[in-house]
């Protein structure tokens, strides 16, 4: 069913051609996540958090929706939405506001957040270095899971003066999170009530697409990959892509402008529930950047097998981890949080192989909740697609709504005993 992965290097971006005509379509086009939010009636701020290591990332927040849900204590629940690979906090606001997580969660009482990660169109900013210097590009996954998640996650505590969120991720949003909780002494995961992971990302040995077509096409070491890709943020050139498109849409019923976007050719073009009017919107959001060194750590991780640390080469590991290749984290320790796995069989870079084999014999049965195998759900569904809703957001909110009236109230209680006024 699906084709081989492909892609091809060189050093000039393409984030997607988008035809004339598109641009006529949706004026979210040419919108930022907070605009696309004010323009569907509902408030929008923005903060910053600054991590440890000095990056600057900007938050967007819905701090209620239209429905003027009230709740026993007089405060909001906070639900913190983060994005995935290449992606940014748009994805959860892109479609109409009763298709998008961001806008029912809003509308359902909730102090809605959401996180943009380094290096992203919202996060281009450090207290020292600049996105023109190569310095500034120097992270992956790692450092997004080490620093990026502890910074906002205290951030919106700190605004909202609650002690824990409601935290759903997607893609690598669910990656840095599993990682996060891997290493952590206790501390952390009592801010995170519930962790509820879409398209869940641990091991990528399986996966399709342009990361498995990269891994596995070029026989390359450690330094090579920044020849290819160059050193500082990640701009796929024309003829990369060019020969990405060829293998992984040849054969494929697709737009061709997705064959164009690097963010279809790795997570999958094909899907039966996008809103095909709003493709000009998905297009132009995304993808919202990375650094080149992330993506090479995803294409080791496709080499690896499991899930290990950044590969430095030998020298640099062992300075770094003590030893000569770079250590695999250990999900096995994951605990003191509850987990809900949303996942699918057609999802190109959440492998159902790679999670039934690797993510679910790790994790411990005591942590996971629930673990929801939904079927014909792509990489970017769970996101963008319009049986979401249904299937993942609302019962989600439901989750969450009846877990906060029984914190709140301190015995089981139900959704309808709030207030809508």
């Amino acid at each position: 069913m699906w084709s081989a992965c492909a892609v091809g290097l060189v050093a000039v971006l393409c984030l997607g051609h988008v035809p004339d005509t598109w641009a006529k379509l949706d004026p979210e086009v040419h919108m930022t996540t907070t605009e696309i939010i004010q323009h569907w009636g509902y408030p929008a701020m923005i903060y910053d958090a600054t991590t440890t290591d000095g990056y600057i990332l900007e938050l967007h927040r819905i701090p209620f929706g239209k429905t003027n849900v009230t709740w026993p204590n007089g405060k909001r629940p906070v639900i913190f939405m983060q994005h995935g690979l290449l992606c940014a906090s748009s994805d959860w606001v892109v479609n109409l506001p009763d298709e998008s997580a961001a806008f029912l969660a809003a509308d359902a009482g909730f102090d809605v957040w959401l996180g943009n990660m380094r290096g992203n169109t919202y996060s281009k900013k450090h207290k020292d270095l600049k996105p023109s210097h190569s310095d500034f590009w120097r992270w992956s996954w790692d450092e997004m899971s080490q620093y990026d998640l502890e910074a906002m996650i205290d951030k919106v505590l700190q605004v909202t003066g609650q002690e824990s969120v409601y935290y759903m991720g997607h893609s690598q949003g669910t990656l840095t999170m599993f990682t996060h909780l891997s290493k952590d002494d206790g501390s952390f995961a009592k801010k995170i009530k519930k962790f509820f992971a879409l398209a869940p990302v641990a091991s990528v040995k399986n996966i399709k697409g342009f990361l498995s077509f990269f891994a596995h096409y070029f026989s390359l070491e450690f330094d090579s990959w920044f020849d290819i890709f160059g050193s500082g943020e990640f701009l796929p050139n024309s003829w990369v892509m060019n020969l990405a498109a060829k293998e992984i849409c040849g054969g494929l019923k697709v737009e061709a402008d997705l064959c164009d976007n690097v963010l279809f050719l790795i997570a999958g073009p094909e899907s039966n529930q996008w809103n095909e009017t709003r493709l000009p919107v998905y297009t132009t959001h995304d993808p919202a950047g990375t650094s080149t060194q992330n993506i090479v750590h995803w294409i080791q991780m496709v080499r690896h097998g499991d899930c290990p640390a950044y590969d430095w080469g030998t020298k640099e590991n062992k300075k770094k981890y003590g030893q000569s290749n770079p250590p695999d984290y250990d999900y096995t320790k994951i605990g003191g949080t509850e987990i809900y796995l949303y996942w699918s069989d057609t999802d190109w870079l959440a492998d159902p192989v790679d999670i039934e084999n690797f993510l679910l014999t790790r994790l411990q049965s005591s942590v996971v909740v629930q673990n929801n195998h939904l079927p014909d759900y792509n990489h970017l569904d769970f996101t963008w697609g319009l049986r979401a809703p249904k299937d993942i957001y609302n019962p989600i909110i439901e989750i969450c709504t009846e877990d906060y009236l029984a914190q709140t109230a301190k015995s089981p209680t139900s959704r309808a005993e709030r207030t809508r006024q």
